[in-house]
């Protein structure tokens, strides 16, 4: 730093300040498991967070099929993003849709226009479903990833109960009681146990031309037994948990078709065809687009 070569009689020479350096500038897309995580890790001086995301919430993925079969509320599993990091000095909660990524510029642009720069970037914005090149079938077959599809998919449920009692031909009727569900992981298990709780249990009394406790529930998976992903003790323990509980377990059988009155699937003894007005889809996931 360059000071005056001659200062006044009586003047003081000026205190040499540090120059400050600009903070580390960290944006995070997705406010999910692994954005808050990253975001809480980065509470720390000399960094500078931006955590953006299109929904101004972080969602409890785990429990939305909860949601989807009616037993707590939307509000129980969402919590906003801002409250969570209230007390997070350095960070800042953005809601917006990023839509395109400069890695030049290193600067991230949201729909609504704006534009923010970073130094590091981190990318959480989790997955979406996958229907294996068959996307066509996801208007008769939703998944379960976010707070709209748990609500659809609730619609759809107690509607099926509905539509059965309206009608008076045992076939539609069995049609409507039939639920499929694709894909035996967590979510796929956990749905159907609580269909079945719903079925045997919550709707048990609530109806005078139907019977709940008579409801199928089917869960088809391409692998021989449910939570294939785990070991062996929690894949027995699991087939026998749904035996309990009257879920009818379909393995080694691949979905070949679906449609709005049920799905084909190939068995190890063959072709089979399930009529349900009701399907779900657990099977596969995939990243996101971004």
């Amino acid at each position: 730093m360059n000071f005056p070569k001659r200062l006044a009689a009586g003047a003081r020479q000026p205190m040499a300040l540090p120059l400050q350096s600009q903070p580390h500038r960290v944006v995070i897309i997705g406010g999910g498991f692994g954005g808050l995580a990253a975001a809480r890790h980065l509470n720390r001086r000399g960094i500078q967070v931006t955590l953006l995301d299109k929904r101004n919430f972080h969602l409890f993925q785990p429990l939305l099929y909860q949601v989807a079969t009616g037993e707590l509320s939307p509000a129980n599993i969402a919590s906003p993003l801002r409250a969570i990091l209230r007390h997070q000095r350095n960070t800042q909660v953005l809601c917006g849709e990023v839509t395109e990524i400069d890695l030049e510029q290193k600067q991230v642009r949201i729909r609504e226009g704006e534009s923010y720069a970073y130094d590091s970037l981190i990318i959480a914005t989790g997955a979406t479903h996958s229907y294996f090149g068959n996307d066509q079938w996801e208007p008769h077959a939703p998944g379960l990833k976010t707070i709209e599809d748990a609500t659809l998919i609730r619609k759809r449920l107690l509607s099926a109960f509905e539509e059965a009692e309206r009608s008076s031909d045992p076939k539609v009727q069995r049609q409507y009681l039939t639920f499929v569900i694709v894909g035996a992981g967590p979510t796929g298990v956990e749905m159907a146990g609580a269909l079945s709780e719903v079925a045997h249990h919550t709707l048990k009394h609530d109806f005078r031309t139907i019977d709940p406790e008579t409801a199928r529930i089917v869960l088809v998976e391409a692998g021989a037994s449910p939570l294939g992903v785990y070991n062996a003790r929690l894949q027995d323990r699991a087939r026998q948990a749904l035996s309990r509980l009257r879920v009818e377990f379909m393995g080694q059988s691949r979905v070949t078709e679906v449609d709005a009155e049920g799905v084909d699937v190939h068995t190890p003894a063959g072709p089979l065809r399930i009529e349900a007005k009701t399907v779900l889809w657990s099977a596969g996931v995939a990243a996101s687009p971004l």
